[in-house]
């Protein structure tokens, strides 16, 4: 264990505004003692500690900063369990965590961080006034790497509530199609921040195509969306030549599902049975997947866990897919043909 002496006793110092003079009047030592502890030259004789500890009133583990290092371990536990709640569906479980944490370190950006994304998993809307202060306080006073997170909050939250003005304000705060790291990193950075937008381009192209497919003013037919879907899912192709697609797996299930949902509305229904069966191929692998260093060369070297995405609920997406294809009135042209029943099959094993 690394002693922190030397950084806590100027800490303390500073903060409760004392002299090495004061606290050297306090022990009868000299003030070049206490000046060669700060510096980091020696420790106090175990005998001070007390002392030391009593007139700065902390505990001696504070002045050896073990207490720091109790709270990093705790930390670590803690945002195990929490990555492994979520990664389970178990947002309720894992709000329950954060607020046990909470009580302990009410103002940690990182306890703040999963509850904050816990609220808003478990009932946006009935915990939508304290998700915004929580975001309101990570984004004025929180680490740089938690700011978009509050602002996708903020944003998210104020939609929710149908504050529309509010929710565009704060979506604009996100820069669009401005990568200025792209034209300032060098090297293996540069490499590395390139890999992760190839990594991300696809999966970012069909939530924006989802979302404004979704719109009725966009007039898409049948067959244009199916001609999205398809080209979407031809760019992962490009993406991950080799096949490696690990984690995309699962959008690439969805895009199966939602092209064969066109095929069906279409009346194709040969088409929409390749759609589900590639769909459930997708799934299978997805439930294989753990984890993966891609070969690509677009993504080459990126590992990429099961457990670093998570799903909002206990049910899987298998489980949704099963849904669709029973209570989804545009697949009712595929009910009674036994392919339906072998599809529902493969869904069941993996929901």
């Amino acid at each position: 264990m690394e002693l922190k002496i030397a950084e806590n006793l100027k800490r303390l110092r500073r903060e409760r505004g004392n002299t090495q003079d004061d606290l050297a009047n306090h022990l009868s030592i000299s003030v070049q003692a206490v000046s060669k502890w700060e510096r980091g030259d020696g420790f106090p004789d175990i005998t001070l500690l007390p002392f030391i500890a009593a007139f700065y009133d902390v505990t001696v583990d504070e002045i050896l900063g073990c207490h720091a290092l109790r709270k990093q371990e705790e930390l670590e536990a803690f945002k195990e369990k929490e990555h492994q709640l979520i990664h389970q569906g178990k947002r309720k479980e894992g709000l329950a965590l954060c607020r046990e944490m909470q009580r302990k370190y009410p103002n940690e950006p990182e306890v703040l961080y999963y509850l904050m994304h816990d609220l808003y998993a478990v009932d946006r809307l009935t915990n939508s006034e304290e998700v915004i202060d929580i975001a309101g306080r990570l984004l004025e006073k929180g680490p740089t790497e938690y700011r978009f997170s509050a602002i996708q909050m903020l944003a998210f939250t104020h939609c929710a509530l149908g504050n529309q003005e509010k929710a565009v304000e704060y979506a604009k705060m996100v820069p669009c199609n401005r990568d200025l790291l792209s034209t300032v990193l060098q090297g293996k950075e540069l490499v590395e921040h390139c890999r992760r937008y190839f990594f991300e381009v696809g999966g970012t192209m069909v939530r924006l195509s989802h979302n404004m497919m979704q719109c009725p003013e966009a007039g898409y037919t049948a067959e244009e969306r199916h001609s999205i879907r398809k080209a979407l899912y031809n760019f992962f192709r490009l993406i991950f030549p080799d096949g490696d697609f690990g984690f995309w797996e699962c959008r690439l299930g969805t895009l199966c599902r939602d092209m064969a949902l066109s095929s069906a509305e279409m009346g194709k229904a040969d088409q929409a049975f390749a759609e589900l069966d590639e769909m459930c191929s997708h799934m299978e692998q997805y439930d294989r997947f753990v984890s993966i260093d891609h070969t690509s060369p677009l993504v080459r070297g990126l590992h990429y866990e099961k457990t670093m995405s998570g799903n909002s609920d206990e049910r899987s997406m298998a489980y949704g897919f099963l849904c669709s294809l029973e209570e989804n009135p545009r697949f009712e042209c595929l009910r009674g043909d036994a392919r339906l029943q072998s599809i529902k099959n493969r869904l069941q094993v993996l929901g």
